[in-house]
């Protein structure tokens, strides 16, 4: 999370009146221990993108106001906060542009970690980005978002331990994700991907994954997918996320109705594996699926491909990269 402010004491921090937060979209690639037999679940493998973004500005004023699109879902946020630090602090919020909702790219999350930073770099009330998290109940069950809100790049988190239910999973490991591996967004604009009361219910009623399986993801993740990110290993890391989202998407398949939550989103997946395009799936609930490719000419051919083949109006493809920093906040 990069904060551009003078590195100055409280007294001259609070003369700021003002405060732009830009962060961005994530993928979630699949969680590695459904199984949580040995003491922790979930696990996230997860991407940092720089596309699409969430950019608000936040500015002292006498009394509240905020102008958003999801003015109910800002306002919340902006609520759980001022409950938890039992303040009567005022100020506008302006949500000048947001990542989708439902869309499978971490939208709750940055919103409400671009909020709570916001206000807190304004009022300088030396909080971290757990902290922040917590107040809105984010990170329940994967730590990835607060881990690229902060550091950008790969992120790994451990998953919940089960002796420590109420933790934020912490991030233990982290990498700058090659530039030169352009990553395709997958978007159906006609489907939402499983939140709310229904995300709840499929987690607890779906049985525990088999421990095998879990040991595998595990194996491929740690010994296969980061050293293949390190070492540029295109090849490789293309078949560890093969495996972990075939997992994933079986694992998940009753409670979304298939092995992805799209059906159209699904028949390009389909078409990119039938042409040799492995490194592909959905992020986390979707709808939006995703594709990384080895570099930009086989991208843009392949972009090319799929818009002539697939002409619903629902589909939009965006050709992004991942982004290996964090949040930008910048005072004013």
């Amino acid at each position: 999370m990069a904060m551009n402010r003078p590195n100055s004491i409280t007294t001259e921090i609070l003369q700021y009146q003002k405060v732009n937060v830009t962060t961005t979209a994530r993928l979630h690639m699949g969680f590695i221990d459904l199984n949580g037999s040995q003491g922790r679940l979930f696990g996230s493998l997860g991407l940092n993108l720089n596309a699409p973004i969430t950019q608000l500005i936040i500015e002292k004023s006498q009394k509240p106001l905020i102008e958003a699109k999801n003015h109910d879902c800002v306002a919340k946020i902006v609520e759980n906060f001022k409950t938890y630090l039992k303040s009567d602090m005022h100020f506008s919020i302006k949500v000048r542009e947001s990542i989708p909702e439902h869309a499978g790219l971490g939208s709750g999350t940055q919103m409400a970690l671009a909020v709570g930073a916001g206000i807190n770099t304004l009022f300088d009330l030396g909080l971290t980005s757990t902290q922040l998290a917590a107040m809105t109940s984010r990170g329940r069950r994967s730590g990835i978002g607060i881990g690229t809100f902060g550091q950008g790049g790969l992120v790994l988190d451990s998953g919940r331990g089960t002796n420590h239910a109420n933790k934020i999973p912490p991030i233990i490991a982290r990498h700058d994700f090659p530039q030169e591996w352009p990553i395709l967004l997958i978007m159906d604009n006609d489907d939402k991907g499983v939140f709310g009361d229904a995300e709840l219910q499929a987690f607890e009623t779906l049985p525990p994954a088999d421990l095998a399986t879990a040991q595998h993801l595990s194996h491929r993740v740690l010994m296969q997918a980061l050293p293949a990110v390190v070492e540029s290993d295109y090849t490789h890391f293309s078949q560890a996320i093969y495996v972990l989202q075939k997992a994933t998407s079986e694992y998940f398949f009753a409670a979304q109705g298939g092995h992805y939550k799209s059906t159209q989103v699904a028949q390009v997946l389909s078409y990119l594996n039938q042409h040799g395009f492995i490194c592909a799936g959905q992020s986390s609930w979707g709808p939006t699926g995703f594709a990384i490719f080895e570099d930009e000419m086989i991208a843009n051919s392949t972009l090319n491909q799929l818009q002539q083949q697939f002409l619903s109006a629902n589909l939009h493809f965006q050709l992004i990269r991942a982004k290996n920093t964090g949040a930008s906040i910048d005072l004013s």
